[in-house]
């Protein structure tokens, strides 16, 4: 049996609020359905230490949760996240130095992404031109051309016809292969 890399067992932050429990070793990939974008919001921010523990296991490489490095996630949202830059190009190359990732290999492997995606019309918009939909198609984009550790994607295939959904899920058995291991965040309304 491989060794875990994600453990959450009987987590509680509130006396009210639960994180779903998630086994998870390198190289495999989990749906965990929440029951709205705020639950998934909580999850993802006790993912980074921005609720404490009250009670229950957080293991994450080893270590408690509380004490793993972040950077060794890669998630990106851009559908709740305004951030100043008109280029997204040089987001992405400003997002990859920051992380210590090759540059240009990380901006062809984003525009390889988004283009399978069916989005690259994304690289002429700012991002107060992006709808919705696009802006979670690229988020799910920049996540991926950036593997770590742990890949946490939300909702990666809103927007995506069946041939972009394909391709996108590829691109995530692909990742898996190489080691990263995966936390897909859905809907459960709008997966059902």
């Amino acid at each position: 049996m491989q060794d875990k890399l994600l453990i959450l067992e009987g987590v509680q932050i509130h006396d009210d609020i639960r994180i779903p429990d998630v086994s998870l070793s390198s190289g495999e990939v989990v749906l965990v359905q929440t029951q709205n974008d705020l639950e998934a919001d909580v999850f993802i921010s006790f993912l980074f230490g921005l609720f404490p523990l009250k009670t229950g296991k957080a293991w994450f490489s080893g270590a408690s949760l509380a004490e793993y490095k972040h950077g060794l996630i890669s998630y990106v949202d851009l559908s709740r996240w305004h951030p100043k830059i008109d280029n997204l190009e040089h987001f992405i190359k400003t997002m990859a130095y920051a992380k210590g990732l090759q540059v240009s290999y990380v901006l062809n492997d984003f525009k390889r992404i988004l283009e399978g995606a069916g989005a690259s019309y994304a690289l002429d918009l700012s991002f107060d031109e992006m709808k919705p939909a696009t802006k979670k198609v690229v988020s799910t984009c920049i996540t991926l051309s950036m593997p770590q550790l742990l890949m946490v994607l939300l909702d990666p295939f809103f927007g995506l016809d069946k041939d972009n959904s394909l391709f996108i899920s590829e691109q995530i058995k692909k990742i898996a292969t190489d080691g990263s291991a995966f936390i897909i965040l859905a809907d459960t309304v709008k997966t059902i």
